[in-house]
C-alpha cells in the first residue's frame, strides 16, 4: 500500500523480523534496504516511520525461505498518532499533517477502496522512493554480495 489517505512514509524494519521463522542469511540485507529507504526518505527531508516486519503481507513467504526483503508501507488499519500527526506537519506543512487517532486508510479492504481513495503526494513520493532503491540496487556490480554479505 503506497498511497493510503492518512498516509505515513512506512519503511518495513528489517530489525523487527522473527527471528523465530526467518532464516539469518535474509536479515543483513533486509537491513540494508531498510536503511537504503530511511537514508532516501532523510536526504528528501520526508518523515518517516519504522513499521514492523511481521510477515503478514506478500513478503511473508520470501523471507522465510532465507531471501533478503524489504519496502514501503503508507498505512492499513493501523491509527496515525498526534506524534505522527505534528512531524509530517512540521515537516510538510499543515495540508499533509494527517488526522491524529484516526486509520491510515479507513477503506483498507472496504467497498470505498477505490482509486478515488488515494493520496496523490503520498503515492508520489514511495513511488520515487521505491524508483530510488531499484536504481541504487540495479546498477550494484555485485547484489548478492550487498545482500547477503
Amino acid at each position: 500500500m503506497l498511497a493510503s489517505p492518512n498516509f505515513i512514509f512506512g519503511v518495513y524494519d528489517g530489525k523487527t523480523a522473527n527471528n523465530q521463522t526467518t532464516p539469518v542469511r535474509a536479515l543483513p540485507g533486509s537491513n540494508r534496504i531498510t536503511r537504503l529507504f530511511t537514508e532516501y526518505f532523510d536526504q528528501n527531508h520526508l518523515p518517516w516511520d519504522y513499521t514492523e516486519f511481521s510477515g503478514r503481507s506478500d513478503y511473508g513467504p520470501f523471507l522465510a525461505e532465507g531471501i533478503a526483503c524489504g519496502g514501503l508501507f503508507s498505512g492499513a488499519d493501523d491509527v496515525r498518532t498526534e506524534e505522527q500527526r505534528d512531524r509530517y506537519s512540521n515537516m510538510l506543512g499543515p495540508a499533509f499533517k494527517g488526522m491524529a487517532n484516526a486509520d491510515l486508510d479507513p477503506c483498507y479492504h472496504q467497498k470505498c477502496d477505490t482509486l478515488e481513495n488515494l493520496n496523490t503526494f503520498a503515492y508520489l513520493h514511495m513511488v520515487k522512493a521505491a524508483a530510488h532503491a531499484i536504481e541504487y540496487l540495479g546498477k550494484l556490480q555485485d547484489l548478492n554480495q550487498w545482500l547477503y554479505p
